[in-house]
């Protein structure tokens, strides 16, 4: 399985020689191909050839290209990589509204779940407040019990000052980290067969990644805590700030009663969907509980 991510930030030329990623910088450093899940290209100035490009999408890399502001602007996923595409996508629009709602309902239950977990790590206040909301959150959350969270969650864990899409360091920590993520579930997705702009709850029709958006809503406090925690001085996300937070993909969370990465929970996650829409059983779904920020051990 592919459990590393690579971070290019400074120029550099991208090539393949013998099934290895050739990084050529001051020096030339080869990395196999099939041990990268991800590519982080932060610098303007990274050269790649669509020989790289092709192989890339062969194994299922996921390759992620940034902003000026170090932001991910762009993910590019492999396309039809699933044997069973058609397949899937089919049980994927067959499924019914009832089971949209319940597949929903689950996926907040679990990101609230996870919030109030954060605020245990970090010992702030307002745990039972916020676990006292789950049971609220029914088929569909059509009383929206995931934005009350949200809005009292981010209070407890940021401060009541905290303005959630200000221009701060805080802010910017959050938007690198969620971004990350959702390409690392995005990548999963697609890897699985699904179409990715065929959300539960998220149907834009301007998102091409509508499903993505739903699954990486337990994943989100994973940011949240390193955010608290690990990413403070200055006014602007460093380098360092966004090698932690791209570290994240590598990090345990509880899913299947063991710690994985979240790469890997991903992959999980996006696979026990594949069976809930084929049985049109939402109690399918399998999905991760916040551990305490550690690296993912691999034997």
């Amino acid at each position: 399985m592919a459990w590393r991510v690579i971070q290019i930030s400074n120029p550099a030329r991208l090539t393949i020689e013998d099934s290895q990623l050739l990084i050529a910088q001051d020096e030339k450093i080869p990395v196999p191909l099939e041990d990268i899940a991800a590519l982080v290209l932060e610098s303007p100035e990274v050269y790649l050839s669509s020989a790289l490009l092709s192989r890339c999408a062969e194994v299922g890399m996921l390759i992620l290209t940034c902003d000026a502001s170090h932001l991910p602007v762009c993910a590019a996923l492999p396309f039809a990589g699933h044997s069973r595409l058609s397949g899937v996508q089919r049980a994927q629009l067959d499924t019914t509204i009832p089971f949209r709602k319940r597949c929903w309902q689950a996926i907040v239950r679990s990101k609230i779940a996870n919030q109030a977990e954060c605020l245990r790590l970090l010992e702030r206040p307002g745990v039972e407040k916020i676990e006292s909301l789950i049971p609220e959150v029914t088929s569909g959350d059509g009383s929206n019990t995931e934005s009350t969270a949200a809005r009292m969650y981010f209070r407890f864990l940021f401060g009541p000052d905290f303005v959630r899409g200000a221009e701060d360091l805080t802010n910017s920590a959050l938007n690198y980290g969620y971004a990350i993520l959702r390409g690392a579930v995005a990548r999963a997705l697609a890897a699985h067969g699904f179409m990715l702009s065929q959300g539960l709850h998220h149907r834009s029709e301007l998102n091409p990644f509508n499903l993505a958006d739903d699954f990486i809503e337990p994943l989100r406090p994973m940011a949240d805590l390193c955010a608290a925690q690990e990413i403070a001085g200055g006014d602007e996300l460093d380098k360092e700030h966004r090698q932690t937070l791209v570290s994240l993909l590598g990090r345990n969370i509880m899913i299947e009663g063991a710690a994985q990465s979240a790469l890997r929970a991903a992959d999980i996650m996006a696979g026990s969907f594949v069976s809930a829409c084929r049985a049109g059983d939402p109690r399918l779904l399998k999905l991760p509980s916040l551990l305490p920020a550690e690296q993912h051990s691999y034997e």
